[in-house]
Formats: structure tokens, sequence, C-alpha cells
């Protein structure tokens, strides 16, 4: 059974919970906007479902509403920033702001994090640093106590799902690429187990290291993993999954002794294509190219060429319009997390 709600009555929930939590209003809507839009796009491993998780984490005091982000290292360019454990959606909306102010400047730009929280969908930020007609490149990497993906090879966990994304400007909606470097998400794996089904063959193995499809073989004990992105060529998967734990992790200055001080270490890039061929010349060419790949006739079981992020913007007109689906457990843990915190809901 799934439970309907509109978007409207998700983003009162989520404020209300996070201010609860002792959030500034400016804070509470950063994270139920984030949140909100992840579940209307359809990406529920990601939205609302993280509420439970995120009320935990300030009750035992990993997250800290309030905590100011500080730079502590910067050139015209670059910035390496303390997100001071705030919520990641907190701390990653003001990156995005330094990153879009050293772009318009030097035309490149990277800022880096440490310290800080779950930052929910990567894609959001990289789509909000295309929305200002810049083309973005964002990583993210977790901490050692998460990592959950094994090696390619391997049958303990090395790494975390460690996401990359990018966004690219059209005269429409940004092309949005959002994708696990491992065959599937850890919260995409939550859906699975709560709503009791078993999850595709290739995504995860036992703590032996063998083929599962039981959610319950990864999350254990013992504890299994996730495989890392590419099957049978899954090393390539790995590959990319290490290149975000350096540009989320190493670039940064964070070791895996830094374990505890950190869930996320968030790494984003602007291009200013002002630099290069001029910002409304390059969407026109964006417009182009979008416009010759999707002429490409289908193959068969196909009945269109779907540009990175089009499904998730369609998605998300259909869910305004006729609600956001959630399953009878996680709303479940939603209500009762919101008690905590003294909410009814």
């Amino acid at each position: 059974m799934m439970v309907l709600k509109t978007s409207e009555e998700l983003y009162q929930m989520a404020v209300e919970v996070i201010t609860a939590c002792g959030a500034t209003p400016e804070e509470a809507a950063f994270v139920a906007d984030e949140l909100v839009e992840t579940s209307l796009m359809g990406i529920d491993s990601h939205g609302v479902i993280r509420i439970p998780q995120y009320v935990n984490q300030v009750l035992n005091g990993s997250i800290r509403p309030g905590a100011a982000l500080t730079i502590i290292r910067e050139t015209s360019s670059t910035a390496v920033v303390d997100c001071g454990l705030n919520f990641g959606a907190v701390s990653a909306n003001k990156m995005v702001d330094i990153l879009l102010q050293k772009a318009e400047q030097s035309n490149i730009a990277c800022v880096v994090s440490r310290r800080s929280h779950h930052v929910g969908r990567l894609g959001a930020y990289a789509q909000k640093i295309a929305g200002h007609q810049m083309v973005a490149l964002a990583a993210v990497n977790g901490a050692k106590s998460e990592h959950c993906v094994a090696p390619w090879g391997g049958r303990e966990g090395r790494l975390c799902t460690n996401p990359f994304a990018y966004a690219v400007p059209t005269s429409k909606d940004p092309l949005v690429f959002d994708m696990s470097t491992s065959m599937i998400a850890e919260g995409r794996l939550r859906i699975y187990k709560n709503q009791g089904e078993s999850v595709p063959l290739g995504r995860i193995q036992d703590a032996e290291g063998n083929p599962s499809t039981n959610p319950m073989d990864f999350y254990g004990p013992p504890a299994g993993t996730l495989l890392p992105f590419g099957a049978e060529f899954g090393y390539k998967g790995f590959g990319l999954g290490l290149l975000v734990e350096i540009l989320g992790g190493v670039l940064a200055g964070v070791s895996l002794s830094d374990d505890a001080d950190y869930v996320n270490g968030l790494c984003l890039i602007a291009i200013n294509p002002d630099a290069f061929y001029g910002k409304e010349s390059f969407v026109k060419e964006m417009d182009q190219l979008s416009e010759y790949m999707t002429s490409c006739p289908t193959a068969p079981g196909f009945d269109q060429i779907t540009l990175p992020g089009a499904l998730d913007f369609q998605r998300k007109e259909q869910r305004l319009r006729s609600g956001v689906p959630i399953d009878e457990v996680t709303w479940e843990t939603i209500v009762q997390a919101a008690k905590k915190v003294g909410c009814s809901l």
C-alpha cells in the first residue's frame, strides 16, 4: 500500500520537523526544498525517506543545526570550506553560491568541503549551477564507517556509493546526469527492504562475496556489500568510484583517519562558457546537440531517445499533479521520527 501526499503537504511537514530539530527557518527551507524536490523527481531513495535518518542524527549530535560554514582556505578560483556538520543541504547550497561567485570571476572554479553531512541528491547542486548557465561537475564520497561498496573483485566495503553528476544548460530543462558508481544506491536498496521485495541479481553480494537478491544479505549481520557499477565490467565503476573518493576526500585533505568527523565529502566544479564560446552561443549549440541526439532512430524495444534528467523532470510534472507515493513502512518511520522531536503528523 502507498500513501499519497502533495508536494505542499510534504514541504510543510519537512519544514516543521527540521525546524523542531533546531534548524533556523532558512536552514529548514533548504532541507525541505531538497527532500521534496527529490521525491517529486522520483528519486525516492534520497527524498523524504531521509527525514528519520536526519532526525536521529540530530538527536545523537552528528548533525548540528545552526553551525556556520567557514572558508578555511581559498584562492580566486578555489575554496576549502568547513561545513560544521550542519545539514548537508544547507552547506551544499552555500557552497554553490561561493562556487558561482568564483566562476563568474575566474571562469573555472572548484569548491570542496570538510565536515559536511549528507547532502542528498547530488544532481540537485549540479542542476543549480547549470541554472546560471554554467557547466557543472559534482562528486561526493562518504566516510569510512559507511564504506559498503566492494572494490572490483573484493568482498568488503572500501568505498561508499560515491555518486558523480554533471549538468549542462540548455534553453529548456538542463541536462542532468547523476549516477551512483555502485550498481545500486543504498537508499534504493532500503526501499526494496521496506517493501519486502527482492533485489535484481547483480546488485549486491553477501558477506562471503556470493551473489544475492535478498536485501537482508546486505544489511546483515553479517553485512554484505554493494557491487561497483558495470556488472562484469565492474572495474569501470570501481575506477570512477575511486576518482570520486579522490575529489571528495583526498583533494580536501580529508584522510581515512578523519572518519568520525564527516559524512559526505563534496566537490563542486563550475565552468563558465563565457571564457570559451559565450553563454548564449553555448546554449544554442547545446540545443542543437540535444536535438541531434533525440533525432536518432530508435532500436527495437524503445520508443524515444531520452536525454539525461528528462525522465526526472517529466516525473516531477506528473507527481505535482497526482501526488508523491510513499510506501506505508517509510511513512510510518517518518511519523515516528517526527514524534521524537515533538511533531504530530
